[in-house]
């Protein structure tokens, strides 16, 4: 399926100088219906996406990080999850636009039948107050009369910072980050501290996906640390520190540094908030602002 998909994004490019019995037609009555469910969208009416999307709408969005064993994971929900999702955009952004000018509908050689739409999808953040605009891609697979399939190609950048400060604005984010102030103990130079955090990095990247920063900082004097580390929610954090406790690096962690000062902030899981009890840490909850 997935070499379809590419085959007819290339048949569109090249079709006008191949014999082949592959067909697209430009605006024609499937295309008319994509165009018809995007003005609707822009206004925030989903009348039409309850007729044009079947029940169990399959629907894939192209992300990095959005795979698993080689195969990108479908959205929950349906024809109603992408409904849902699409009045959510409404929540996060006003002045939507898209344009609807480049919208083909192609029919390869199985007689398999797409629609294939590209778009400039515009808005003002409600909550970051950034404009932007992004180039969108979607590819629809019909089965009769009705959109069974759906491939989506953006960048998701823009709008998970205007989820994060969704999030923040309604104090409902899961991230939560670590901070600490490390003294380096006597007998350890900057160099060796250094050379420790590049391998104890080394292995955080590699065996924690969730831990998507961390962030170590040294003084002039090679004196003192400060770490910044954040995690998608409580539980990524617990296996953090579960992941720290059973390796190699633990002992000599804490041969290097003196905690002075450990603080865990966001809307911490009980099962966080008694991990790290073991640390001293100082808890605090999210009341403003939000986690990038």
């Amino acid at each position: 399926m997935k070499n379809q998909i590419l085959l007819a994004f290339i048949a569109i490019t090249v079709l006008a100088c191949s014999n082949s019995s592959e067909s697209v037609a430009s605006m024609d009555a499937k295309s008319l219906k994509i165009k018809s469910h995007i003005n609707a969208y822009m206004n925030n009416d989903s009348s039409v996406a309850e007729k044009l999307f079947a029940e169990d709408l399959e629907l894939y969005d192209q992300f990095s990080n959005n795979q698993k064993d080689g195969e990108t994971l479908s959205n929950p929900g349906g024809n109603m999850g992408l409904i849902e999702a699409d009045k959510f955009t409404h929540v996060l952004f006003s002045e939507i636009k898209c344009t609807t000018d480049n919208i083909k509908t192609y029919t390869d050689t199985n007689g398999d039948v797409y629609t294939v739409f590209w778009s400039m999808w515009s808005g003002k953040g409600n909550f970051t107050g950034a404009k932007t605009t992004i180039p969108f891609h979607c590819v629809s697979l019909w089965e009769g009369d009705k959109i069974s399939k759906i491939w989506r190609y953006m960048d998701p950048s823009a709008l998970q910072k205007e989820i994060d400060a969704f999030e923040g604005f309604n104090n409902s984010s899961t991230k939560v980050m670590g901070l600490a102030d490390l003294k380096v103990n006597d007998g350890f130079t900057k160099n060796e501290v250094k050379e420790f955090m590049k391998n104890f990095t080394k292995f955080v990247r590699e065996t924690e996906p969730n831990t998507y920063d961390f962030g170590y900082f040294i003084s002039a004097d090679g004196q003192h640390v400060n770490l910044v580390e954040k995690y998608y929610d409580s539980a990524d954090f617990v296996h953090h520190l579960n992941n720290f406790e059973s390796s190699k690096f633990a002992e000599k962690f804490m041969t290097i540094f003196s905690l002075e000062r450990v603080l865990v902030v966001g809307n911490s899981s009980d099962a966080l908030k008694a991990k790290v009890k073991g640390y001293g840490a100082e808890l605090r909850e999210n009341i403003g602002g939000w986690i990038d």
